[in-house]
C-alpha cells in the first residue's frame, strides 16, 4: 500500500542530480497557479504556513506579479537539508500528473510512473498517503460539490467560503484539528491519524464514498489496526425517497417525448378567451370579496427558489442521510413566477438556496419591513424538494409547512391580520416513515392546527402520497400551467376558481404522459379572493 521504509530511486539516481534549487525556480514559472497550489499542499510539511501562504498566494495570483511569491522555492530552500526532498518533489510532480515537467528533468516517464504508482492513490514512498488521498479526493471534487461543501462547513461555524480551491478547504480542516495526522514519514513519532469527522461529513456526499473507504483503511493501517475484521468501510449511504422529487428521468415509462407534449401543451392551452373590450370593474370586490387597498400595489410575492442542497451539522450529527439531488429547471419556475406577479402589480422579493434559518429569517424581514398596510395579499411561494407537509432548506433540513403558517400568523404579521395568505408549494408529498419522530426543526402546533387560522389559502404542486414533476429546462409542469392560467385568468376571476382550472389542466395533462401527480390546495379564506383590480 505505501513504505515506511525510504527506498532510493537508484534506477535513475542520476538524474537526480537534474533536481536543483534553482531548477524549482525555473519549473515554478511554467506551472499554472492551480499546479502550485497542488505541489504546495502535498509538499509543505506544516499545514498553517502552507493554508496562510495559499490564501495570500490565492490573491495575488491574479496579478501578473504572482509568481514573486516563489512557494516552491521557499519550500525547497527549507527542504533541501533532508536526503530524501528530490524523491518528495519528484513524486509530488507523478501525483500531479505534471508528465512534461517529469520529462524536462530527463527522467524516463514510464519508470517514474511505475515506481510512484499515481493511480493507485493509497500508495506513497515519500509523500503522506493521507495527503495523496485527500489531494485526488480535492482534484476530483466538481465546483457543485464543493459548494455544497462549504455550505455544510459552514453550519459547523466553518467560514471557507473565500477559499477558491478545495486544497485551502482541507488545509483548514487539518488546521482546525477537524482532520488529524502527522508525516508518517517524515516523522520518527507520529500522532495518532483521526479522520472520523471529516469522513462522517464525507458520508452524506455520494461522490466521496470511495475516499471515505481509503481514508478509513489508512487510518486503521497508521493507527495499528491490521485486523480487516476491525475494520468497517462505509462505501455507501441511504438515499432517501424525497431523492426523486421532482427529478426529470429519460429512463421513466413515457420517455422525453412524453414529457416535451406537457409543455407544447401551454402553447396549445384555452382557458376560455377573455373578451379583448373586458375591464374589471371594483363592483366585484363587494362583501363577498377581499378587499384590493391599492391596485398599483396589490401585495407582496415572496419566491424561495432552493435549487442546490448540502448536508448539515444537524442531520450528520443525527446520522440522517437525505440526499437531494439539484433541481436543474427551478430557475424557469422562477422567473415565470416573478413575471407573473409583477404583472398582477405585486412587489416581488426573491431568495435562493436558503438554510432552515434563513428560510425564517428571510420570511420575517419581508414580513416585518416590506409588507405595509398598503398592501391587500400576500403570497408565498417555495420551490423545492419536499415529504408530506415538509419542503427541504437548502441544508436539507425539512421544513413544516404549519411552522410557516403560525410564523405568518404571529404578532411580528400584524400587517397581515385579516388579509389573505396564499402558500404556493411546489414540492413532493410522498411519504418518508423513516423519519417520524425525528423532525429537525422546532416542533409546530398539534395536526391540524393552522386550519382553524383564518384567511390561508395553501396549494401543493401534488396531494400527499404523490411525487411532482420538473423538467430539466423547462420547468415544473405545475408552475409553468399555473402561470400561464394566472396570467390569462386573474383579471377575471378569484383564485379558488383558477386554481381548480388548473388542477383539471395538471392532472388531465399527467395522466395522458402517465405521470402521477394531482394538486392540492386547502382554503380557510373568507371570502373571494382576486388578484387584480385596474384602476381606472
Amino acid at each position: 500500500m505505501f513504505r515506511k521504509d525510504l527506498q532510493d530511486y537508484s534506477s535513475s539516481s542520476q538524474n537526480m542530480d537534474s533536481i536543483t534549487i534553482d531548477m524549482v525556480l525555473e519549473i515554478q514559472k511554467d506551472l499554472d497557479p492551480y499546479d502550485i497550489v497542488s505541489l504546495v499542499f502535498l509538499l509543505y510539511e506544516i499545514p498553517d504556513t502552507a493554508l496562510q501562504r495559499l490564501i495570500v498566494y490565492q490573491k495575488v495570483s491574479k496579478d501578473v506579479e504572482y509568481d514573486s511569491m516563489n512557494l516552491l522555492h521557499q519550500w525547497a530552500t527549507h527542504a533541501k537539508v533532508r536526503p530524501t526532498w528530490k524523491y518528495e518533489f519528484l513524486e509530488s510532480l507523478s501525483i500531479c500528473r505534471l508528465y512534461n515537467v517529469i520529462r524536462k528533468l530527463g527522467f524516463d516517464l514510464t519508470t517514474v510512473k511505475q515506481h510512484y504508482q499515481p493511480d493507485n492513490i493509497t500508495f506513497s514512498a515519500h509523500v503522506s498517503p493521507i495527503k495523496k488521498v485527500l489531494y485526488n479526493l480535492c482534484d476530483n471534487t466538481t465546483s457543485e460539490v464543493m459548494f455544497k461543501l462549504k455550505k455544510t462547513l459552514l453550519s459547523y461555524g466553518i467560514d471557507t467560503t473565500d477559499h477558491e480551491s478545495c486544497e485551502l478547504i482541507i488545509l483548514e480542516l487539518i488546521c482546525r484539528k477537524f482532520i488529524v495526522f502527522q508525516d508518517f514519514i517524515r516523522n520518527a513519532t507520529p500522532a495518532k491519524v483521526d479522520v472520523q469527522r471529516f469522513c462522517q461529513i464525507l458520508d452524506h456526499f455520494p461522490a466521496f464514498a470511495s475516499y471515505v473507504a481509503h481514508l478509513k483503511e489508512l487510518e486503521n493501517k497508521l493507527n495499528g489496526q491490521h485486523n480487516s475484521s476491525s475494520f468497517n468501510v462505509s462505501t455507501s449511504t441511504p438515499v432517501t425517497t424525497a431523492e426523486v422529487d421532482n427529478e426529470y428521468n429519460k429512463d421513466n415509462k413515457g420517455g422525453e417525448s412524453s414529457f416535451e407534449e406537457v409543455y407544447e401543451l401551454l402553447n396549445q392551452m384555452n382557458l376560455e378567451d377573455i373578451p379583448s373590450n373586458w375591464k374589471a370593474d371594483n363592483v366585484l370586490l363587494n362583501n363577498d370579496s377581499y378587499f384590493i387597498r391599492n391596485p398599483k400595489r396589490v401585495g407582496v410575492c415572496c419566491i424561495i427558489n432552493q435549487e442546490i442542497f448540502n448536508p448539515s451539522k444537524e442531520n450528520i450529527e443525527k446520522n440522517i442521510h437525505v440526499h437531494l439531488p439539484m433541481r436543474s429547471g427551478s430557475t424557469q419556475d422562477q422567473i415565470a413566477l416573478e413575471s407573473t406577479m409583477l404583472s398582477l402589480n405585486f412587489e416581488v422579493i426573491v431568495g435562493k438556496n436558503l438554510n432552515h434559518i434563513e428560510v425564517f429569517n428571510f420570511i420575517k424581514d419581508i414580513i416585518k419591513y416590506r409588507v405595509s398596510e398598503v398592501h391587500s395579499v400576500f403570497m408565498l411561494c417555495i420551490l423545492s424538494h419536499g415529504i408530506r407537509g415538509h419542503v427541504y432548506a437548502a441544508d436539507s433540513i425539512k421544513i413544516k409547512i404549519e411552522d410557516i403558517q403560525m410564523l405568518l400568523d404571529s404578532d411580528i404579521a400584524k400587517n397581515l391580520y385579516g388579509k389573505p395568505k396564499v402558500l404556493i408549494l411546489q414540492a413532493c408529498q410522498v411519504d418518508e416513515d423513516s423519519y417520524k419522530d425525528r423532525g429537525l426543526v422546532a416542533d409546530g402546533p398539534p395536526p391540524k392546527y393552522f386550519m382553524r387560522k383564518s384567511d390561508f389559502l395553501i396549494y401543493w404542486a401534488t396531494s400527499p402520497e404523490f411525487k411532482a414533476f420538473r423538467h430539466e429546462e423547462k420547468g415544473s409542469i405545475f408552475i409553468q400551467f399555473l402561470c400561464s392560467a394566472l396570467k390569462e385568468k386573474a383579471q377575471k376571476e378569484h383564485v379558488y376558481d383558477i386554481f381548480t382550472k388548473v388542477n383539471n389542466i395538471v392532472t388531465k395533462t399527467c395522466c395522458k404522459v402517465k405521470k402521477l401527480q394531482v394538486p392540492i390546495f386547502e382554503s380557510t379564506l373568507r371570502k373571494k379572493l382576486y388578484l387584480y383590480i385596474p384602476s381606472h
